[in-house]
């Protein structure tokens, strides 16, 4: 009797102690921010849930928005001091944000081994993991087949060529009697995608092998590089293959697209963002990969789509490291999250995709079909870039193209004035 007694003192004593430490374990809250389409918002927000579920000592406070002015909002908290734990960046901002001493050295904290090498080395510097990818992304020209078909064109298939994109953009706007342009000036717009349009151009028109159009610390262009750009753009203006540089810089990724309201047939963006677009309209929507050159070269980045990286300041980085590695590793979480930010970034969360089957949407159909696509063609090692270059692609280029747009600037004044801002 005495042995039953001690035994079960014994037992009372462990479920005591579990439940203490249980309990003692300190609660935590952690601030995620990201931008996106509603698709994308709850989607995470699902995952932020179960997460939640399995980490009850986890208190995940989220902060979402649309693209437009997050990098802003970003970085006044970053030069505040009161940034998210974990906030969403692309490698682009990574120098600027470097300069600031904003993100903290996760080496080591996340499993990467899942990932592609080169998107891992695009998410460092200088030997440090700043961040890590949330999708392996590529660049496609989306195309509305809905309005193509109203107005008799017949759609792009891939492979295509740079000047077969811009005749059709041209058909568009004669077919349609001025009506329809075949897409926006993507050069004319703070927010566009004019300048990694360019890096693609660099890669599959001008022909350079690597590092265009910078490395990790300097620009490596040319003025002709350069004034080759703006001049592409320059004679699409003139035959009204694109939109006039007042209307493209209205464009924006939600009401104001030009692609929804049918004022284009085209948009240049990547593929994690084509689910935003055909959210807002019942048009049948098709992602392609982007035009070759004229030797069927490609300029596809492996530019990681979205980065997660930790605020310097946040005070539970172990934490947020942890919840970092679920969200880019974890089946469950793939299951939740599909395409909303493109393609996920390792094996065992496209396996767990897949396995889903019939919960796959024809959007995330779509996104994969594109990616699989992108993905057999050659890729190039992207770069961050030198300090202060967001400032080329985000104020002076659309200034410049503007202005050229205008009838205020020749491509080869604005590529001057281009180069003398980089120097």
């Amino acid at each position: 009797m005495l042995k039953k007694r001690i035994s079960f003192l014994i037992i009372a004593l462990l479920i005591l102690t579990l439940s203490v430490s249980v309990f003692a374990q300190e609660k935590i809250q952690l601030r995620v921010s990201w931008w996106g389409s509603e698709t994308r918002h709850q989607a995470t927000l699902d995952a932020i849930a179960l997460y939640e579920e399995l980490n009850p000592h986890v208190d995940i406070i989220p902060e979402y928005s649309g693209f437009e002015g997050f990098r802003n909002k970003l970085f006044s908290q970053v030069m505040a001091g009161n940034a998210p734990d974990i906030f969403t960046t692309v490698m682009e901002w990574y120098p600027d944000l470097r300069d600031a001493d904003a993100m903290v050295d996760i080496t080591g904290m996340v499993d990467v081994s899942g990932h592609n090498p080169m998107y891992v080395e695009a998410c460092s510097l200088d030997g440090k993991m700043y961040g890590v990818n949330l999708s392996v992304n590529g660049m496609v020209l989306i195309q509305n087949n809905t309005l193509l078909e109203k107005l008799g064109v017949e759609p792009l298939e891939a492979p295509y060529t740079w000047d077969e994109m811009v005749a059709k953009f041209q058909e568009v706007y004669e077919k349609s009697n001025g009506r329809v342009y075949g897409a926006p000036d993507f050069t004319a717009n703070p927010e566009g995608m004019g300048f990694d349009i360019f890096k693609y151009y660099g890669y599959s028109v001008l022909g350079y092998e690597d590092a265009f159009p910078f490395d990790n610390d300097k620009f490596t262009i040319n003025k002709e590089d350069i004034q080759s750009f703006l001049q592409f753009f320059a004679d699409m203006r003139e035959t009204n293959a694109i939109a006039p540089v007042d209307i493209s810089a209205m464009n924006d990724f939600s009401a104001n697209s030009l692609l929804i309201q049918n004022l284009t047939a085209y948009e240049i963006n990547y593929a994690g963002t084509f689910g935003r677009y055909q959210d807002q309209t019942t048009d049948d929507l098709q992602p392609l990969p982007m035009p070759v050159g004229p030797n069927g070269e490609s300029g596809d980045l492996a530019r990681p789509g979205l980065i997660f990286s930790v605020s310097k300041n946040s005070k539970h980085v172990e934490e947020a490291a942890k919840f970092i590695d679920w969200f880019t590793n974890s089946p469950e979480a793939a299951k939740i999250l599909k395409t909303s930010r493109g393609i996920l970034p390792t094996e065992v969360q496209r396996a767990a995709m897949l396995e889903a089957g019939s919960e796959i949407s024809a959007v995330d159909e779509k996104v994969m079909r594109v990616m699989d696509e992108i993905l057999q063609r050659e890729f190039k090692l992207a770069y961050v870039g030198p300090s202060g270059h967001a400032e080329i692609s985000s104020i002076i280029l659309p200034e410049i193209s503007q202005m050229i747009g205008f009838g205020l600037m020749t491509p080869e004044e604005g590529a001057e004035e281009i180069m003398m801002e980089i120097k």
